[in-house]
């Protein structure tokens, strides 16, 4: 066959005659005309090289260079050469056939792959007999003398590399402008084929198995790094495992030529980026070393174990901001099995920091071999100094403006800065004689993230490292108070220290321990303001004291409790702000207070005492100078504004809008001073969340729809930045649900559906997190209510029916757990009525009696509500004896045992109902006692 050419080893770093002199435009626009040339060749009318340079008669010359290099390309692309490379006299059939698919020393069998490189072929190399997989650099680069500089020169350094897992390289070479790379055919799969196959039958995969793959990768990685050669590209598409179960790393190299515009295209180059490195999505090429391959090698890992990409995501930058911005999920969240050992090292890999991960890839095979062997790995799950280390780093600007927040924080809100400036005092004057303790104590508490834990209090996306560092410093809290137990001289700093410890036993849910603990802080206060009643900073300590356990007593639901301390601190409170009437730290402690006290009595029905506590609580904020107004001071009064609005949204709309509208001002304020602050978002969110209510109250649905749709916006972008912050997935969860009632009072009611769907669809996960959370559960079922509302208004009663006896389950939990407060079981009542009333339309009786019959166990005592379900049931009753009486509309006096039965049952249930309803005292009117069921029931005589 004298007509094929040789393959050429040239040096293509040195660009070719015909375009070293054409300028950087007419380069660009070579490219182009190239590009409408293949287009116009696939559809079979290439143009001539004059037509399609007609404007541009200066690229004729380097433009016919390149047309037979295209040609052959787009030819051997679609399984032909051209006709002059046939030898001549090889007419015959088969020996046409035979070299149809030649490219110099190679025939092309067929393509086994695709990707942002080019064309992969399995074929036969014919001097040596031996079959090869091919891949062929892509036209695109021909313009590019560096490009394929790199591709020669890396590919030549991939040949050199030597190691039973690494596919070799056989030789690199150009066939008429068509680059090639051929190297050793493997006769197996990809793993990424396998992870499809092993997806599709439900398989997981032997976690020793895939360790030992890991062992085999890295050690090949390793020879490679000490050539100097970085491979960049590793992930599954690149390791394959041929027929005998031998592991296979290929596509040396390549990753170098990939262009910038290549890594912004989705498909194949998206399905690359899940397993960059930080750095190298980034684009920061100078700092890629050995440690990227390893990163990527830990991704590759973790999807061969999971069955799932430790980053997705639906484009590229989507992708490069999860591996930028998020730690993936820990393996044994998703596979338990998976030894925790393994779940270190592979974590480790995939260390955001390339000094965090492993330095060499022998490492990291020599930690896996550590974990088949059962034995200590080197690497160790991340200390809490490490978490919060990393998550500064990441969000340095938000720390850096919650550095001032203060150690001594109770419970959220609570401390005032009386307090702070009375710690601070304490603290000097005993320096000396708490040295020692501090050392001991204090010390070992601070170093392990006490003061950090403090201060991530505020800040989203936080959560998770800061409820670890709360579990445990709390242990090293308590052993200071063991030992200061008995020292008086340390009665202030073990008082702040109960307070912690309450404060923490909260948040991690002990609640009756931390009621415990903050009696204890709140006892030693006691103690020292006995000592120095005058004391003014004592006396401040005090109340916040009593401030903090009665707030720890209401979200336990011990309201009688609660409100005893909350008007004990607010009486000393009041005392001091008279005393001091310049006192700015006193009048926000006061205020605090009395807007705490507010949402109590609004929780528990006194809402008159609720609106004076709030408007006292209101007064006293704005009496504050504007010099001394701290953030704090207007964040509590916008907040004591909104709680106003949302206790009057039902009772007196015009002023609810008014108020809220007044704390949207405030806070929108503070919001355009830190457009960033994301506390600040929500709390715009939550006022705009109770403008909605108020605007729906007072008949303007159409502007509540939109206060609720700018409230969800908000809510989403906050969940899309910090999606495991569990606040706004409540608060996003509570204004869905007003969203809903809105559209439900525009007959929208298809639209409110999909509204309290969204509802649900955060509220859930949470309810099933905090089981023993009585506000999540019954906010649950009020959503579930709301939605079988408005599935019966679609006429989807099945589905309604399913609604109500959710809302009925989860109204259940809340009421069960925290029986004092009386709206569970106003919400639980009216949840049963809903659930009984659409059982009995659908003829499902009997469960509609049951359901009537434990609504009245709620209501013993309330002569009422005791008469409304006698009422309910007589009416069923009723109902059913009808029914008894009427066969396909003729009377009958035939009744089935059955029925029978179930009407005396109902008919005695109604007679106990009223007899008890009348013994509560409920006077019923003349006529009702004249119904049949009831003439039985006995009525005392009462004297007017």
């Amino acid at each position: 066959m004298s007509g094929i050419e040789s393959s050429s080893f040239s040096d293509f770093s040195i660009e070719s005659e015909t375009t070293r002199k054409l300028t950087y435009h007419q380069k660009l626009r070579l490219t182009a005309l190239l590009d409408q040339y293949l287009i116009a060749l696939e559809k079979g009318v290439p143009p001539s090289v004059e037509q399609l340079a007609a404007d541009d008669r200066e690229l004729i010359e380097p433009l016919r260079s390149y047309i037979t290099g295209l040609e052959d390309l787009h030819h051997i692309a679609a399984g032909f050469v051209p006709q002059d490379d046939v030898a001549e006299g090889d007419t015959d059939s088969e020996s046409a056939e035979s070299s149809e698919k030649l490219l110099g020393d190679f025939r092309l069998l067929e393509e086994i792959g695709r990707g942002g490189m080019g064309v992969v072929y399995r074929a036969k190399q014919l001097s040596l007999d031996r079959i090869v997989a091919i891949k062929l650099l892509p036209f695109a680069a021909v313009l590019d003398s560096r490009q394929i500089a790199r591709f020669n020169n890396e590919a030549h350094a991939a040949a050199q590399l030597h190691h039973p897992n690494i596919v070799p390289v056989y030789t690199v070479g150009s066939v008429r402008g068509v680059h090639y790379y051929a190297m050793q055919f493997i006769d197996g799969q990809s793993f990424d084929e396998v992870i499809a196959k092993q997806i599709e039958e439900g398989e997981k995969p032997s976690i020793e198995s895939v360790v030992s793959i890991g062992i085999q990768i890295a050690e090949a990685l390793d020879t490679a790094h000490q050539f100097g050669v970085i491979h960049r590209d590793i992930k599954p598409s690149n390791v394959m495992i041929d027929r005998n179960g031998k592991v296979w790393v290929t596509d040396f190299g390549l990753a170098r030529c990939q262009t910038e515009a290549t890594l912004t295209k989705t498909g194949d180059v998206v399905g690359t980026m899940r397993y960059m490195s930080p750095e190298q999505a980034r684009g920061d090429s100078a700092i890629v070393d050995g440690r990227t391959d390893v990163y990527s090698l830990g991704a590759t890992l973790y999807e061969m174990l999971c069955l799932q990409p430790a980053f997705d995501g639906g484009d590229a930058p989507a992708v490069l901001r999860h591996i930028d911005e998020r730690n993936a999920p820990h393996l044994r969240s998703i596979r338990p099995d998976v030894p925790a050992d393994l779940e270190t090292v592979v974590a480790k890999a995939m260390a955001k920091s390339r000094d965090g991960r492993y330095d060499t890839a022998a490492d990291l095979a020599s930690d896996l071999r550590r974990v088949i062997a059962g034995e200590p790995t080197l690497a160790r799950p991340p200390t809490l100094f490490d978490r919060v280390t990393h998550w500064a780093a990441r969000h340095r600007a938000i720390v850096t403006a919650t550095a001032g927040l203060v150690l001594v924080a109770l419970l959220g809100l609570s401390i005032s800065i009386a307090m702070i400036t009375a710690a601070k005092r304490e603290s000097d004057e005993n320096a000396d004689r708490l040295a020692k303790s501090e050392m001991a104590s204090r010390a070992q508490v601070d170093r392990l993230g006490a003061q950090v834990a403090e201060k991530l209090a505020d800040v989203p996306g936080a959560e998770s490292v800061r409820r670890q560092l709360l579990q445990e410093t709390l242990a090293y809290y308590q052993d200071f108070a063991a030992r200061a137990d008995d020292d008086p001289k340390l009665m202030h700093d073990l008082a702040v220290t109960y307070g912690k410890i309450g404060s923490i036993q909260s948040e991690v849910g002990a609640v009756e321990e931390a009621i415990e603990s903050l009696e204890m802080s709140r006892e030693l206060f006691a103690k020292r303001a006995d000592a120095q009643p005058f004391d003014a900073n004592r006396l401040q300590e005090l109340a916040t004291g009593e401030n903090n356990l009665a707030l720890a007593l209401d979200q336990a639901g011990q309201y009688e409790s609660a409100f005893r301390w909350y008007r004990s601190a607010i009486a000393r409170q009041e005392d001091l702000v008279r005393e001091r009437p310049g006192d700015a730290d006193a009048k926000a402690g006061l205020a605090l207070s009395l807007n705490n006290l507010g949402l109590l009595l609004s929780k528990t029905g006194n809402f008159d005492d609720a609106e004076d506590a709030y408007q006292r609580s209101i007064e006293l904020s704005e009496s504050i100078a504007d010099a001394k107004r701290t953030g704090d001071v207007a964040q509590q009064l916008a907040s004591t504004y909104q709680n106003l609005s949302g206790l009057l949204a039902n009772r007196d709309p015009g002023r609810a809008v008014e108020y809220a509208r007044t704390a949207l001002r405030n806070q929108m304020d503070e919001l355009n001073a830190q457009s960033g602050n994301p506390k600040t978002a929500s709390r715009v969110a939550l006022t705009l969340n109770s403008l909605g209510a108020a605007q729906v109250a007072a008949g303007d649905v159409d502007s509540a729809i939109h206060s609720y749709q700018q409230a969800i916006d908000l809510q989403s972008q906050l969940i899309e930045r910090w999606p495991n912050q569990l606040n706004y997935q409540r608060d996003i969860a509570v204004t869905h649900n007003n969203y809903g009632l809105a559209l439900a009072a525009h007959k929208r009611y298809e639209e409110a559906r999909e509204a309290f769907d969204q509802s649900l669809a955060h509220q859930i996960p949470l309810a099933e997190l905090f089981v023993n959370d009585a506000d999540l559960q019954s906010t649950l079922g009020g959503v579930y209510n709301n939605r079988g509302f408005a599935q019966e208004r679609l006429d989807e009663i099945d589905d309604a029916i399913e609604s109500y006896r959710m809302a009925v389950k989860h109204q259940t939990r809340a009421y069960q757990s925290t029986p004092e407060v009386p709206q569970y079981r106003e919400y639980l009542s009216k949840h049963y009525f809903n659930y009984a009333r659409l059982l009995r339309s659908v003829g499902r009786d009997a469960e509609a009696f049951d359901t009537a019959k434990r609504r009245r166990e709620l209501w013993k005592g309330d002569g009422e509500r005791l008469a409304g379900v006698a009422e309910e049931v007589r009416v069923m009753a009723e109902k059913t004896q009808h029914e008894q009486t009427t066969v396909n509309g003729l009377a009958t006096n035939e009744q089935t045992p059955i029925s029978g039965l179930a009407t005396k049952e109902r008919c005695d249930f109604c007679r106990e109902t009223m007899q008890m309803a009348v013994d509560a005292g409920y006077d019923p009117p003349e006529d009702m006692l004249d119904r049949p069921v009831y003439q039985s029931v006995e009525v005392p005589i009462r004297l007017d």
